[in-house]
C-alpha cells in the first residue's frame, strides 16, 4: 500500500491531543527512513518531518510563526501609513 496526501491528512485531523499527532507523526518519519517507497508520491523529507514534529511538541504549535507574521504585517501596515501620509524622517535632510 502507499501513502497519499488525503491518507495522511485525513487520520491526522482525526487526532485530538498534541502528544498523539506528535507519536503520528514521529511514525510517519520513521516509515519514511525505513520505506522511503511508501512515500513516493509525497514530497516530504526527514527535516520537514523533524520541523513539523518540533513545531507540535512546543507549547503553542506554530506560535513563534504566527507572532513573527503578525509583527511582519503590523510594520508593513506602518510603513505604508507612513508613505502615504507623505510625511518620512528622510525626506528632507536639515542643512547646517
Amino acid at each position: 500500500m502507499e501513502m497519499t496526501k488525503e491518507i495522511m491528512y485525513e487520520q491526522f485531523k482525526k487526532l485530538k491531543s498534541k502528544s498523539e499527532k506528535v507519536k503520528y507523526l514521529i511514525d510517519l518519519k520513521e516509515t519514511k527512513q525505513k520505506k522511503s517507497n511508501f512515500f513516493r508520491n509525497i514530497k516530504i523529507n526527514i527535516t520537514q518531518f523533524n520541523n513539523l514534529i518540533k513545531e507540535y511538541s512546543s507549547l503553542v504549535p506554530f506560535g513563534v510563526m504566527h507572532r513573527e507574521i503578525a509583527e511582519r504585517q503590523a510594520a508593513e501596515k506602518l510603513k505604508e501609513k507612513i508613505e502615504k501620509s507623505g510625511f518620512s524622517q528622510f525626506k528632507e535632510l536639515p542643512k547646517n
